[in-house]
């Protein structure tokens, strides 16, 4: 047991029902805190940034970072604070996706596992009958131990499937170019694919898409003559019109000013 006794241990459920979702900030943050996400979607705000988590995702703060959470719509988490016991650290294989935070996707099995374990913690916490305490902590224990075998093993997989995912969507577009297929072919759900890749790049799938896009616009318009259209095509976006208003949300000016401000009283380069 603790030195703080049972005090160290608190935990619940939390079940936002609005439409219209929620903001809250955490007053918990002396000790660590562990969430599965049981239903619907949100996110984290911690002050290095914003870490989005969906269903079956299993999140695990560190003492001393704030952090505030919120959610579109409605939301139902089971959380625990705790102190982490010196065995459990450091946490093998389950490294950090931003500063003081964890987070890993459990398979539908583990996720099943670790709900199961976390709702009979919660409940030996509501009760509290004698010698609930270490039995609470070992099925905690059990789920966080479950996060680091399951982060472990992504980790491992990053290496073959990232890479893969990063080629398939700067290939150019073809009739048969999809999210679905490129998730598929990383062996991922679409939503799971989303979420894993955001983490790792810092950007969707699409943003990720149309970062490489646009940049790969600006290098056409600042060293070649081809028509806007040629370009849009180049970069694999059939509509002109739609290419202009997305480089213009990118870069600020429209392709034809932005090539205007940078060709002003220079040699034109030839087309290419």
């Amino acid at each position: 047991m603790s030195p703080f006794g049972d005090a160290d241990f608190l935990s619940g459920r939390t079940n936002v029902v609005d439409p219209c979702g929620q903001e809250w900030q955490s007053h918990w943050i002396d000790n660590w805190s562990l969430l599965l996400i049981l239903e619907g979607k949100g996110e984290i705000e911690l002050e290095t940034g914003c870490l989005p988590v969906v269903k079956q995702d299993l999140v695990l703060i560190a003492p001393g970072y704030p952090h505030k959470f919120r959610c579109p719509g409605p939301w139902v988490l089971l959380w625990v604070h705790f102190l982490m016991r010196p065995h459990l650290c450091p946490l093998p294989g389950w490294t950090e996706c931003q500063p003081g935070a964890r987070c890993c996707n459990l398979p539908k099995r583990e996720f099943l596992r670790a709900r199961s374990a976390l709702q009979e913690a919660c409940l030996l916490d509501l009760r509290r009958a004698p010698n609930w305490y270490l039995l609470a902590y070992c099925l905690l224990e059990s789920v966080v131990l479950r996060g680091c075998r399951v982060a472990a093993e992504n980790t491992s997989n990053e290496n073959v499937w990232l890479p893969l995912a990063q080629q398939m969507l700067l290939e150019p577009v073809t009739n048969d170019f999809s999210m679905d297929r490129i998730a598929a072919g990383c062996g991922m759900s679409r939503t799971k694919f989303y979420t894993a890749f955001k983490r790792l790049c810092g950007l969707s799938p699409r943003a990720y898409r149309e970062l490489h896009q646009m940049r790969r616009a600006q290098l056409l318009l600042e060293n070649t003559a081809l028509p806007v259209a040629e370009i849009a095509c180049q970069v694999g976006i059939s509509n002109p019109f739609y290419f202009t208003g997305r480089f213009r949300k990118f870069s600020g000016s429209a392709p034809s000013e932005y090539r205007s401000r940078l060709w002003k009283g220079k040699k034109q380069p030839p087309s290419r």
